[in-house]
């Protein structure tokens, strides 16, 4: 008798079967991808929410904008680092300055005109060597200026939800946080 190669129809034959999941199933893994994408603890992520329940508007957007407003994701974002994780490690190794001074923080969280630099002691390190040529493939989101020539960008609005395409259905993760 051949083995079946579609898994579903596999555990059917063994006898199991795989039951739907749960409203609170889906919204714990909706928040756990949340978490991991922004490379945040159960902690931070409470507070966020906590913080955008306090804001006039719809919680989900807002929760979202304050995530991308942090030091890190915007450093990501701007094209500064190639993953969320190495702009957390640049940021706690004081490799930038906002508006001139080193932050080590990376949940700082930036204000339209803030002025995000690396460090002109940190600029000759090898991973700025080749920083021209990766910038011009980058594009940034609207809410960041990018300066490559003088190694930094301005944030001049606040990020918009539309414009972050998280994928993960953030109105799930605060009806999972409301309940």
């Amino acid at each position: 008798m051949p083995q079946p190669s579609n898994p579903q129809q596999k555990q059917q034959q063994q006898g199991r079967r795989r039951r739907p999941q749960s409203r609170y199933g889906v919204g714990l893994q909706e928040k756990q991808s949340l978490k991991k994408i922004f490379g945040l603890r159960e902690e931070q992520l409470k507070r966020y929410y906590k913080q955008a329940l306090k804001f006039k508007g719809q919680t989900g957007p807002t929760l979202i904008a304050l995530l991308e407003r942090r030091l890190d994701n915007a450093i990501f974002r701007s094209g500064f680092a190639q993953t969320r994780p190495q702009a957390r490690q640049m940021t706690t190794h004081r490799l930038f300055t906002v508006n001139g001074q080193p932050v080590d923080v990376p949940s700082y969280s930036l204000k339209p005109g803030d002025v995000v630099a690396v460090r002109e002691s940190k600029r000759a390190k090898s991973y700025f060597s080749s920083f021209d040529k990766r910038m011009q493939n980058h594009q940034s989101p609207s809410w960041i200026l990018v300066n490559p020539e003088a190694f930094g960008f301005t944030v001049t609005a606040a990020p918009s939800y539309e414009e972050a395409n998280v994928g993960v259905d953030v109105r799930v993760v605060v009806e999972f946080f409301a309940r």
